[in-house]
Formats: structure tokens, C-alpha cells, sequence
């Protein structure tokens, strides 16, 4: 991964360089990673805890076939939904400051391998985390072979995430060197 700055203008707003590596600031590369990190998280939630109802964030804690332990988990989903959209909002934050703070137009190809850099993130968390550590919840009824595979899967999901990464700066500097 190249780190050397390709624009060091410097912004007058706040006196410091406006580096850009390889068409895009790190800024805006932490941005989509985090709004990578909380759409996994989103996604988790909705997709599999109230979709397929395979598990809910306290199932581990609270069992989900009573009724006082199934209001349990619905609130703390609830509560984590609304976590993972703040989180969210706070990366698009980011990055709208990112891009009003630079002249160089962002490459859009490596801030989507920050985004799915940021999914594996947050599923690498919630299967070593939430799942092994904590013990909050496990899918597929409480246990299995779920936690290994999907720790395989989020490593696979970072590596296409660092590929995507690579493959938009090396376009991006393609780009810049031939003045558009």
C-alpha cells in the first residue's frame, strides 16, 4: 500500500497539508470504514436477528423462548440498531468533512474497499467479540460451527476489501498522472 501524499496543499482554513494518498484522504478512508463498520452491523441486526431470527444481540444472556427474555433482546437490538445507524451517521460525517476539505476529487474505488474493509471489520468484532468472549449470542441456535467459518468469511471480506483498496489507487494515480 502506497502512503506517500500525492497533494500536500496546504488548507488555509486550518493550516495543515491537505494530504490525499493515492486520491483519497485518510480522512475519508476512515470514514467509509466506519460507515462500513455500522452498515455490518445494521445489516446484522435486521437481516438476521429479526428477518431469519436466528439469534438477538443478549440471546446468550437472555433466552429468547420466554416472553420477558424475548422483550429483553427486541430492546437491546433496538438499542444496537440505533448504535450502528449513530455510528453510521458520525462516518458520513467524516466524510462529507473530508471532501469539503480537500480540492482533489475523492477516487470512489478506494473508499469502497474502506467500506467492505469496515463490514469485515465489524463481522471479525461480532464473531471473536460478541460471540467467543463475551458469549452474548450465538448463531444458529446457540452454537456450532457458525463462529469459525464466519471468522474465515470476515478475513475473506477484508482481503476483498484491501483488493479493492489497491486496485482503485493504483487507478486513481493512473489518473493524476495523465492530468485528469
Amino acid at each position: 500500500m502506497n502512503l506517500t501524499p500525492v497533494n500536500n496543499k496546504v488548507n488555509s482554513a486550518v493550516g495543515q497539508p491537505r494530504e490525499t494518498v493515492d486520491g483519497v484522504t485518510r480522512r475519508a478512508l476512515l470514514a467509509m470504514g466506519i460507515v462500513g463498520f455500522g452498515f455490518s452491523g445494521l445489516i446484522d441486526v435486521l437481516v438476521l436477528h429479526h428477518v431469519l431470527q436466528w439469534h438477538h444481540l443478549l440471546s446468550g444472556i437472555y433466552p429468547m423462548n420466554t416472553l420477558d427474555g424475548l422483550r429483553t433482546n427486541i430492546r437491546a437490538d433496538g438499542l444496537f440498531s440505533i448504535a450502528m445507524l449513530t455510528i453510521m451517521c458520525i462516518g458520513g460525517g467524516l466524510l462529507w468533512q473530508s471532501e469539503r476539505r480537500t480540492d482533489v476529487p475523492l477516487a470512489v474505488r478506494p473508499l469502497i474497499g474502506a467500506a467492505v474493509i469496515g463490514l469485515g471489520v465489524f463481522d471479525l468484532y461480532d464473531a471473536i467479540v460478541d460471540h467467543a468472549i463475551l458469549g452474548l449470542h450465538q448463531p444458529l441456535s446457540q452454537g456450532g460451527y457458525y463462529n469459525p467459518h464466519w471468522i474465515v468469511v470476515s478475513l475473506l471480506i477484508i482481503v476483498a476489501g484491501v483488493y479493492i483498496y489497491r486496485t482503485g489507487t493504483r487507478t486513481a494515480v493512473e489518473k493524476m498522472g495523465e492530468g485528469g
